[in-house]
């Protein structure tokens, strides 16, 4: 029965693939790539039931169609969002000699009128911002082909690594390793990095192997470690404080000194370096559930940004302080930063998926399959209107996962009820 069901799934999750690849950008049909992608979630879910107990054979072939997805997918266009757009014209412009992060280097900046072509730079989403990404992630760039298949194509080889680090703490635990389908199926996975080639996946790879190298006993490659992926993506680092009870002071100097320095070759921008990070935190939200109420309860944006931060600094320094799983910790930390952030982008779930590899939450798992309703976005963005979506998509989005979520919680305190009374 379970292995009917796999084989089900394999073959839904496979026609799923094979029509976003032949259609490509989705922007202008939402409503048939969220009927496509119920579908694929719900094969997912199917398959993840049927590939308990997998033989070593069958889960290889397993992770082969995964990458054979994969593929498909990089060699389509984009799907939903131009993301990976500006990582192609931002490595072009590093790689002539300029610096992303100044105002004289900014994609709409006539300097750069020669490097213009029609592939990439009409597909630039706000060109008039500097670069918004950390250091890590530009120099990544600069060392891609200049070609939106190849970065595509990068960071699923990022995303690979994830799942081979993720396979090796498996390993070391004694867990099943058909868990790597949890990542390896997920569509969510699937559309965001190899359909919309989001660097996300060079962040979850290093945090990885942060999370790799603690297992293994070796704090301080995992400070260094997690202080690249900060480089990256910023969130690496929030996670890290989660597991700081693990490090030393010498292993947090080592890893802030090698995060200083990779702001060196970008250090003419001066206070550019933050420009467009600034901005976004200031002045853009987007399918926010927590923060809403931060910001109904504060005089302005920025002060809800100083406030979110510091509810994230304090539930860091609470999980620090407590004796839970890595994964575990770090789920937490995600989670809140989701619900505490001004901006909840469909991709920003990604790094739920490889710690929902090592352990099971429902609720997470539930909302890498909700989340793309914020993609209903798209019909009245095109349309003119506001880049937003209504409490109403927000409620089909986030209320599942917490009745889940509330579900579990109810259901783990009548456990420990029962344990505590015999």
């Amino acid at each position: 029965m379970r292995r009917a069901a796999l084989v089900a799934s394999a073959a839904a999750l496979s026609v799923c693939v094979a029509v976003w690849a032949r259609q490509g950008d989705q922007t202008g049909r939402i409503g048939s790539y969220l009927a496509w992608h119920a579908l694929a979630f719900a094969a997912y879910l199917v398959g993840l039931w049927g590939s308990r107990d997998l033989p070593r054979p069958a889960l290889a072939g397993a992770l082969g169609l995964a990458v054979a997805w994969r593929v498909l997918l990089v060699l389509a266009p984009p799907l939903l969002s131009d993301d990976v757009y500006r990582t192609v014209w931002e490595g072009r412009v590093s790689r002539h000699g300029g610096n992303p992060y100044t105002w004289m280097d900014r994609p709409d900046s006539p300097r750069w009128v020669a490097l213009r072509d029609e592939a990439v730079w009409p597909r630039i989403n706000h060109k008039e911002y500097t670069a918004i990404y950390p250091p890590l992630a530009q120099l990544v760039a600069r060392a891609l082909p200049d070609s939106v298949t190849a970065v595509k194509a990068a960071f699923v080889l990022f995303e690979l690594a994830t799942l081979v680090l993720l396979g090796l703490v498996l390993a070391r635990r004694g867990q099943p390793a058909e868990r790597l389908l949890v990542m390896a199926w997920s569509p969510l996975a699937l559309v965001e990095i190899a359909g919309g080639g989001h660097n996300e996946a060079f962040g979850m790879a290093l945090l990885a192997g942060s999370l790799f190298a603690l297992e293994a006993q070796r704090p301080l490659a995992s400070a260094v470690l997690a202080a690249l992926g900060a480089q990256a993506k910023i969130l690496p680092g929030l996670v890290a404080a989660a597991w700081a009870r693990r490090y030393r002071a010498v292993h947090v100097l080592s890893a802030l000194a090698v995060g200083l320095a990779l702001f060196w070759p970008y250090r003419a921008a001066g206070a550019g370096l933050w420009h467009s990070l600034g901005k976004y935190a200031q002045y853009w939200q987007f399918n926010e559930t927590v923060f809403a109420l931060l910001r109904a309860l504060l005089p302005g944006q920025a002060a809800a940004v100083g406030a979110a931060l510091a509810l994230l600094a304090a539930l860091a320094v609470v999980l620090a302080l407590k004796p839970m799983a890595l994964e575990r910790s770090a789920l937490v930390l995600v989670v809140g930063w989701l619900l505490l952030s001004p901006n909840v982008l469909p991709w920003y779930a990604l790094w739920l998926c490889p710690l929902l590899v090592l352990g099971d939450a429902p609720a997470a798992l539930l909302f890498t399959g909700t989340v793309p309703l914020a993609y209903l976005v798209y019909p009245a963005w095109r349309a003119g209107q506001l880049w937003h979506v209504g409490w109403g998509v927000r409620a089909l989005e986030y209320g599942p996962c917490l009745a889940v979520a509330l579900v579990a919680w109810r259901r783990a305190r009548r456990v420990q009820t029962r344990g505590s009374g015999n």
